[in-house]
């Protein structure tokens, strides 16, 4: 045998050859895995997927691909529970996909990632996404520890921008925790050491320590000097975009941390300045069925700082969200009175088989009191026949049958029409005896249920002219059951994100009369449809189909300038002598209304009243109406009928009412009796308004009562609120602003002048 004789220089060369080869393999391995990844999950196979995610990050941490995998894998761990959140009059969220994998092996990614990466902001990035894990999990001790590395490290890269990151993270949990003293010793440090970062924020949350705290003096300064930053950052970000063709929708009242200091300085200004204010109780239960619900995060929000966004909450919890115990039992101690209400974040599979909850609404917390409330989730109304999708043509019938729902005294059948551009929805037929109901519109029936929609590029849907079901349409059925105060027990909906998940259908095919000026309608050529209109009409005078459409036409305007109320309500007559089937009387009614006819609307009203006084929001129009008319002891008895029926002012008409008559202390009464929405309205142009101020209206009239003099006599006052009431239209904003600045020239702290401006700005 040969001896083969290698020297060390081979040895030298060979080393370079192997470690060129598994350096070319190390590089270009997690490379080659992130594509597999990827092919497995765009084929769906989340196991493989998940596998091979973790081989990467265990055997190449150090590499981009595995940073990016850990950090995915944190996110929809973080998503996993990802909550529908349900409010008074919104339901979101819900949209976070489970994964196989336990939360100890996301921690052991994101700690081998972090120790593994050479670039400072990765490695940092990585343990401030372990501090936010341990968080979601309610290990605030892990928690702290990792955002503490974190912002030491984004220390020493000199990136304070991350470090205010960190630190507000941290004073949010320090709150949510009730660890003030460490709360205000972080804001403390941030301000000063980090004061161009998130200035505004730290000062409204060192506000609301020192409100926590009941040091409503130093709390006081926080949100004033909150305030007062909010609004230097708001002209900031204005310069920076004045140049720019984007379009800034918000406003400063729309920003959390302007709103939230103006809602607490608002509060603070009510109390005695170093005094204590006795605080309020909160607690209840969350049922399913007879059973308890418990995790079930439950957010009590403060009405007059909620904007009106469902998903925005920042900043304006009355402390932090409770989640319910094995009991289904929630509690919040400590409120501040005031006017409230609950949002709860479920995770999606407890809500499986459950029907629409709606009775969050807004309540009352008094100082020294406990509100306790009680919610109950019920099955989901189990729709029988027809299932699926199913095609409908006139003259066709179709039957609809549902499970009876125990306690349900009457059920709603709602349809839901699908847009391009998303769905409409609203009750057919309310108040329905029985478990079924045979669905056959004919004739002019056909166009009964109309919605006033717009589709891409503001263009008006068909419709609103040819009612839902015009040849083409897609709609759903679904079925509300209400107990004996008509009231929601439960529903067909669910809580479901897509149409089709669970609800009956038709498709509409071919349904008749099929005129020139309807097929026009479908095709979105409106100046053409009205055209042939008018010709089928010289034709045919007495055509109901043409009258209807040309007065929805006119009513509604497929433009802006195309809408003619006037035009509206004289086709409404005309086919009114042809035909006086119920809905048409009502769209006649509600044109007179828009078109100053009061005295016509309120004879078509009374001449259906008995299927119209279903409705409490009905009484309220009829209220308006006849004060418009000047018939105001009429007017005072429909309103009256109206907050009997609800307990909430939908406007402060009734008030207007009892002052018109003098009488002030039944205004008084009747504004401490029933509730008023303190949630931001909103104007045409979408920005953010305030509601009426009910206090300031209250103590303004009380002291008027007393003895206060104002330079208003009762005629002048009368003549006042007539105009007020007679605020109306599209641009209610302007004509609100034009009345104030009108008035405020009396005397801007004159007693009536207060009355009068917070009444008018009830009617923006």
């Amino acid at each position: 045998m040969r001896r083969i004789s290698v020297t060390n220089k081979t040895l030298v060369i060979l080393g370079i050859i192997l470690g060129l080869i598994l350096g070319t393999g190390y590089f270009f391995t997690p490379k080659l895995m992130a594509l597999v990844i990827r092919e497995y999950e765009e084929a769906g196979n989340q196991d493989v997927d998940i596998i091979l995610k973790e081989r990467l990050i265990r055997f190449f941490p150090g590499s981009e691909e595995a940073r990016w995998e850990a950090y995915a894998l944190a996110e929809r761990f973080l998503e996993r529970e990802e909550r529908v959140m349900i409010g008074p009059d919104f339901v979101g969220g819900g949209a976070g996909k489970d994964i196989s994998l336990p939360p100890e092996k996301v921690v052991y990614c994101l700690q081998k990632v972090a120790q593994a990466q050479k670039e400072e902001m990765w490695k940092y990035n990585s343990y401030e996404k372990l501090g936010e894990f341990y968080r979601s999990q309610g290990n605030y001790q892990e928690a702290e520890k990792y955002y503490l590395i974190a912002a030491q490290g984004f220390k020493e890269a000199d990136s304070d921008f991350r470090i205010g990151d960190i630190n507000r993270n941290l004073v949010d949990m320090y709150l949510e925790t009730g660890k003030l003293e460490k709360a205000l010793s972080l804001i403390e440090q941030s301000l000063q050491k980090y004061p161009d970062q998130y200035r505004g924020e730290f000062l409204s949350r060192k506000g609301d320590v020192f409100f926590r705290l009941e040091d409503y003096i130093q709390a006081e300064a926080c949100f004033r000097d909150a305030l007062a930053q909010a609004e230097e950052d708001w002209d900031q970000i204005l310069a920076e975009h004045k140049d720019q063709e984007e379009n800034m929708n918000a406003t400063l009242d729309q920003q959390p941390v302007y709103r939230h200091s103006k809602s607490k300085l608002e509060m603070i200004h009510s109390m005695k300045k170093g005094e204590k204010m006795p605080k309020g109780k909160v607690k209840g239960e969350i049922l399913r069925g007879n059973s308890p619900m418990p995790n079930v995060l439950v957010y009590l929000i403060n009405e007059k700082e909620y904007d009106g966004r469902m998903s925005n909450f920042e900043g304006i919890e009355s402390g932090s969200p409770y989640k319910t115990d094995n009991q289904g039992k929630f509690e919040f101690d400590g409120i501040v009175p005031g006017k409230y209400f609950m949002v709860l974040g479920l995770v999606p599979q407890d809500l499986e088989g459950l029907g629409r909850f709606k009775e969050l609404k807004a309540f009352t917390v008094e100082g020294g009191k406990t509100k306790e409330l009680k919610y109950v989730f019920q099955p989901k109304v189990n729709i029988l026949e027809p299932a699926g999708q199913q095609t409908f043509r006139t003259g066709e019938k179709l039957k609809i049958r549902w499970e009876e729902v125990p306690r349900a005294e009457a059920y709603n059948l709602q349809i839901t029409l699908k847009l391009e551009n998303g769905y409409v929805s609203r009750v057919f037929r309310s108040g329905l005896r029985g478990n079924s109901y045979v669905f056959n519109p004919q004739g002019l029936a056909l166009r009964e249920m109309n919605f006033v929609a717009w589709g891409d590029g503001y263009v008006l849907a068909p419709s609103a002219i040819l009612g839902s079901f015009y040849p083409g349409a897609e709609i759903f059925f679904a079925i509300e059951a209400v107990d004996q105060e008509g009231r929601s027990i439960s529903d067909s909906e669910g809580y479901v994100l897509q149409l089709n998940g669970n609800y009956p259908s038709i498709q509409v095919q071919g349904t008749s009369p099929q005129s020139l000026g309807d097929k026009l309608v479908i095709e979105k050529k409106y100046p053409e449809a009205v055209h042939a209109y008018l010709q089928e009409l010289k034709e045919k005078p007495k055509d109901p189909y043409a009258l209807l459409s040309l007065a929805r036409f006119y009513n509604y305007g497929w433009t802006e300038e195309a809408s003619d109320l006037k035009k509206a309500a004289e086709y409404y007559e005309r086919l009114l002598r042809v035909n006086r089937d119920v809905f048409l009387v009502e769209e006649a009614a509600g044109a007179n209304v828009q078109a100053g006819n009061h005295r016509r609307a309120i004879e078509l009203y009374k001449e259906i009243e008995d299927e119209m006084s279903k409705s409490s929001f009905w009484f309220q129009t009829m209220g308006e109406l006849y004060f418009k008319t000047g018939e105001t002891e009429k007017a005072l008895d429909y309103y009256l009928t109206y907050l009997n029926k609800e307990k909430e002012f939908r406007d402060l008409g009734p008030v207007i009412a009892y002052l018109y008559h003098d009488d002030v202390l039944g205004a008084v009464k009747l504004l401490k009796e029933n509730s008023y929405s303190q949630r931001a309205r909103y104007n045409s142009d979408g920005e953010s308004e305030k509601p009426a101020d009910i206090n300031l209206l209250i103590s303004s009239l009380e002291s008027y009562y007393s003895g206060t003099k104002s330079v208003l006599n009762r005629d002048n006052f009368r003549k006042y609120l007539l105009e007020i009431m007679n605020i109306d239209g599209s641009n209610r904003f302007e004509q609100v602003r034009a009345f104030q600045t009108k008035i405020q020239s009396l005397g801007d702290k004159d007693v009536l002048v207060i009355v009068l401006r917070e009444l008018a700005q009830d009617r923006r």
